[in-house]
């Protein structure tokens, strides 16, 4: 019979269990967006016995469901024990908070004197930011409500920096210590984004004394979080229950700049966490090469008929797309110290074959305008014009997966959640007639990508001839993966029929 997982059974489970009294831990650090990237870093469970004064509990706030901020006091197991070392449970949390039921309390930890780090997994949503421009987005109604409640005197707030702003205010009030905001999300230069974004709003919120207040006592790392994390589903619970007998509801770098102390995170799991003066060269290796090919193999692989993305790795046409791509945008990444791209790329395309993960194609495109924009777009800079076409493949499937639900097997795909395809997808629409017609143009392509991303690039913009080919190519004769120029770099598209979509340049096996 499994054994629930909650604090009275951890002396009776058979792996590894906090070796700390969690009973003593002083909470230091409140996280924003309890999520599964916020608990996959390692490091925040294997940490080495605490010092006196050091940093080590979390308190942690959720805006959504409840039910994720209701778990069982942070601990979690670890599924993925094929690509890490093993399951265990964590042991770092030591409070929930649902945010849109308890203001109050929320306001409470961010703004006592004891919280030294606040960390966020909000997405790059939760930054209320124009994505073309970095500024604060005004528009936003979370934006505005928020600093109509805090105009008078309310805090039912909405948004992250509603409630930091708010805490800003009585933490200025009370003389609190110095404070850092910790981004972890998936955007480049998160700190440098978040900070503008945040005294923006503290201007609105709080006039110049609270923004000055903030510039001086807060500092805003950037961050990059190199780990794959798919949403927790019953397959995860089913294989823990029964290889470990445990019934559970549910490497990283950094710049070191903590005014007021954090754990020593260096120190656990032989330096897979790195605290650096400049985290920007191992912010693009990621964003460019992990997160952007987990666009290209998302859109490819449902189009194909796959559903996992371990699946669509190990189709020989998909992985070799995959790895033309990672060669191409590669060029873009500048060189990180210590870190051999080549190994990267390998390493990378072996993650996304882990069938232990058990990931999610349709996990990869949700809000797929503003990762694709994150991800794929910023590369074409330092890219070869002749080497872009992999890129403009991303932008082909994307354009096929928002016109039409169903797969190349004619089975219908789910929609994945994004804000801005009710407005896409009727371009995407005409544009797919065309292709399906004859021929899609470059400047149907060009419209669309003006219609997708505020103030396209040149670089992007000459990419519409091959968006529109690749589009016309698929529509054809089903195929945009796997031919020999993808070896190079380069990218040709298959010139054979098939009935499946990405087989090879001889045709499905």
């Amino acid at each position: 019979m499994a054994v629930p997982l909650h604090a009275g059974t951890l002396s009776s489970l058979s792996i590894p269990v906090p070796s700390y009294d969690r009973s003593k831990l002083t909470p230091g650090i409140v996280h924003i967006g309890v999520g599964g990237i916020q608990q996959s870093p390692r490091y925040i469970q294997r940490l080495p016995p605490r010092a006196p004064g050091e940093v080590r509990g979390c308190r942690a706030v959720h805006g959504w469901r409840r039910r994720l901020a209701m778990g069982h006091l942070g601990r979690r197991t670890d599924a993925l024990r094929r690509q890490d070392e093993g399951c265990h449970v964590l042991g770092p949390h030591c409070e929930f908070l649902f945010a849109p039921e308890e203001h109050d309390a929320v306001v409470a930890r961010l703004a006592a004197a004891t919280t030294k780090v606040v960390t966020l997994t909000v997405t790059e949503k939760g930054y209320c930011s124009n994505l073309s421009t970095g500024a604060l987005d005004t528009s936003l109604p979370a934006v505005q409500a928020d600093l109509a409640k805090i105009a008078a005197g309310e805090i039912a707030l909405q948004s992250s920096l509603g409630f930091l702003a708010a805490a800003a205010k009585k933490r200025m009030s009370d003389g609190a210590p110095p404070l850092a905001i910790l981004s972890c999300d998936n955007v480049q230069e998160n700190g440098h984004k978040l900070e503008r974004c945040m005294l923006e709003f503290a201007a609105l919120a709080g006039g110049p004394e609270l923004r000055s207040y903030i510039e001086s006592k807060w500092t805003f790392p950037n961050s990059m979080v190199d780990r794959i994390t798919p949403a927790t589903n019953d397959g995860h619970r089913e294989a823990i229950e029964k290889e470990f007998g445990i019934k559970d509801q549910w490497p990283v770098v950094c710049e070191d700049k903590f005014p007021a102390g954090r754990p020593p995170w260096e120190q656990v799991l032989g330096g897979s966490c790195l605290m650096v003066e400049d985290v920007l060269p191992y912010e693009l290796m990621k964003l460019r090469l992990l997160n952007g090919s987990h666009q290209a193999v998302g859109y490819c692989g449902v189009l194909a008929g796959h559903r996992a993305v371990d699946q669509a790795m190990n189709d020989p046409a998909i992985q070799k797309y995959i790895t033309s791509y990672m060669d191409a945008v590669g060029q873009s990444v500048p060189a990180v110290p210590g870190v051999d791209l080549t190994s990267y790329k390998v390493n990378l395309r072996s993650r996304f074959s882990n069938e232990a993960l058990k990931d999610q194609l349709l996990r990869l495109t949700e809000d797929a305008r503003n990762r694709i924009q994150v991800a794929c777009l910023p590369c074409l800079e330092g890219m070869p014009p002749e080497t872009c076409g992999p890129v403009a493949a991303v932008i082909a499937c994307w354009v096929r997966y928002l016109a039409e639900s169903t797969d190349e097997k004619g089975v219908g795909f789910g929609i994945s959640a994004d804000a801005f395809r009710t407005e896409l997808e009727p371009t995407a629409v005409k544009m797919w007639g065309s292709a399906k017609g004859g021929g899609a143009s470059a400047e149907q392509a060009a419209v669309f990508l003006r219609s997708a991303f505020a103030n396209p690039t040149e670089r992007l913009l000459a990419l519409a001839p091959e968006v529109a080919r690749l589009l016309t190519v698929t529509a054809s004769i089903t195929g945009i993966a796997g031919s020999p120029g993808c070896a190079g770099g380069g990218f040709q598209v298959i010139e054979v029929a098939g009935p499946s979509f990405a087989h090879g340049p001889h045709g499905p096996p």
